[in-house]
């Protein structure tokens, strides 16, 4: 049996057929972009490698001189017989008075084998890749279907170019290798995927909530690294146009962790692909809201650190409104505040309510500004008429945990000063 040759090999092969002169314009088959007209029309080929074809005849045919004695018909014909190896070329006609080339298969046609070779991607990742060259191998091979074997050594770029467009309408962001193998009687094509240089390199999960603690949020945050680990490695243009298939994931992801699903709380998601990409979550329930912090203040004469806790309840109607209780523990004499009240959310993240307070068993009217992100002022407001007692506070969320304000307090000595919270 014939001993199997590379495509390098072949082209070597053939190239001792030509003088200097032929290989000089066979670089230019698919290297040089010609600044003159095409002129010649072509018939025979796959329209994909059309364009390429007539850039070299066009080369071969501006070099030829029109001059008396030269039959210049007669040279293009050897000259692209030698170059399109595998087809026979005749000038049978013209139009214009330009000729119109003539490509007849003279080779065996050979069944070619398409493998597409994976990257090394897990779990959902891997499943999304799959579904994204569904076909390509049959798309591919309808290309070269009709190609003689010897003609992919001289059309093997053309080729790339082609599987190229391919690939970037079904997985933007990867590049790929084109390896092509050749025997007496099989053809084999390896494509082999890579991604581009610009990677997801890390993962960086921010859950926001009103309603959960915070020590909930960072364990879910926590979990959720692990979760999008499959995501490391991947093109960003390529998570990108999976966006809403990895929003779906992580929505679905949290849904079912216990802590969400008891609340019964509502999940959104964005997700921003990038080198570091950022998955934002918001996380609220439909019913309930728990929080609990620790506070210090600095400043003001007789105010000790405090323990507080707040509890929630949200009837789904307009306004989102809440009743709620809070409970404040002085950690010097253990003294404790509680009081009962309701509110309503007028625009997002700014609410209006009353409530009443015990022991002094007195109302206060209450407006608060809380945002959900992080690293964003807030501020709170409280007055009694019947106390006639005004509270107030303006601070900066720092991270997850940490916040600091300028406190008001308008009951006394010391009216002014620093109070620190550590939600838990």
């Amino acid at each position: 049996m014939r001993k199997a040759k590379t495509k390098t090999e072949l082209i070597s092969v053939s190239a001792k057929c030509f003088s200097a002169v032929v290989i000089a314009l066979f670089s230019s088959l698919f290297f040089a972009r010609p600044c003159y007209a095409e002129k010649l029309n072509v018939s025979g080929i796959s329209k994909w490698l059309e364009p390429a074809v007539i850039r070299s005849l066009n080369a071969v045919w501006s070099e030829i001189p029109n001059e008396p004695g030269i039959d210049k018909e007669g040279t293009l014909i050897l000259v692209a017989s030698r170059l399109f190896t595998g087809y026979d070329v005749k000038i049978k006609n013209k139009i214009g008075g330009e000729p119109v080339v003539f490509f007849n298969v003279i080779d065996e046609l050979i069944t070619p084998e398409i493998k597409l070779n994976l990257p090394e991607l897990r779990d959902y990742s891997l499943e999304w890749f799959q579904n994204d060259i569904e076909g390509l191998e049959k798309k591919i091979f309808d290309l070269i279907k009709d190609l003689p074997q010897s003609a992919l050594t001289w059309a093997d770029e053309a080729l790339h170019d082609e599987i190229e467009k391919l690939i970037n309408e079904r997985l933007p962001g990867w590049d790929f290798s084109q390896q092509i193998y050749i025997s007496q009687n099989a053809t084999l094509i390896n494509i082999t995927f890579r991604p581009s240089s610009k990677m997801i390199l890390a993962i960086k999960p921010s859950l926001y909530s009103h309603t959960l603690p915070v020590m909930i949020r960072s364990d879910l945050e926590a979990k959720l690294i692990p979760a999008f680990s499959p995501l490391i490695g991947v093109p960003v243009k390529w998570a990108e146009n999976h966006k809403s298939e990895i929003e779906k994931f992580a929505r679905e992801y949290l849904e079912e962790r216990h802590s969400v699903e008891n609340l019964r709380a509502d999940v959104n998601i964005n997700f921003s692909p990038d080198t570091v990409s950022n998955l934002e979550a918001r996380v609220d329930s439909r019913d309930f809201m728990f929080q609990m912090w620790v506070s210090a203040y600095a400043g003001i004469e007789g105010r000790y650190p405090e323990l507080g806790a707040f509890f929630g309840f949200r009837p789904e109607w307009k306004f989102h409104p809440e009743i709620y209780a809070e409970l404040v523990l002085e950690l010097e004499d253990f003294k404790l505040t509680h009081r009962w009240g309701g509110r309503v959310e007028l625009f997002e993240n700014f609410w209006a309510g009353i409530e009443n307070q015990w022991p002094d068993n007195k109302y206060f009217f209450r407006l608060q500004y809380s945002p959900v992100k992080i690293r964003r002022p807030f501020a709170l407001w409280r007055y009694s008429p019947e106390l006639e007692v005004h509270e107030a506070a303006l601070g900066y969320k720092i991270d997850e945990h940490m916040s600091i304000e300028i406190y008001y307090y308008s009951g006394g000595d010391d009216k002014l000063g620093l109070r620190g919270t550590w939600n838990l």
